[in-house]
């Protein structure tokens, strides 16, 4: 999960510049929904990295409920970009930018929480 997430924000957020390249949406709003997607999903990809103690430590049992809402956050911001790569409605941004950070708030306490709970 800690991988699956954050490459999918990625995946996704990569759409909009892929549907700009064929002509569906301007270039503006492709870069404007690509980059806070590929930013997040780099920075959340680095912090699990840093985090990451290997087989050194278990995860607690419950680490995957731990991550799940930020997960559930950040599928929406993919699917955000998604809808962008297919849309320019103002409402998409901002639900993105919403989505993001919501995301990034709730995996960034979930990583700690399961950190913290490592042993």
């Amino acid at each position: 999960m800690a991988f699956a997430v954050p490459a999918a924000l990625a995946m996704a957020g990569v759409q909009p510049l892929v549907a700009a390249a064929a002509g569906a949406i301007d270039l503006q709003w492709a870069i404007g929904l690509t980059g806070p997607a590929l930013v997040v999903a780099l920075v959340i990809l680095g912090a699990g990295r840093l985090l990451n103690r290997g087989d050194a430590a278990q995860p607690p049992w419950y680490s995957a409920w731990a991550l799940t809402p930020g997960a559930f956050f950040l599928a929406g911001a993919a699917a955000m970009c998604v809808l962008g790569a297919l849309l320019e409605l103002a409402v998409i941004s901002s639900t993105m930018w919403a989505l993001l950070i919501a995301g990034s708030i709730s995996w960034a306490a979930g990583l700690v929480f399961v950190r913290r709970g490592s042993a």
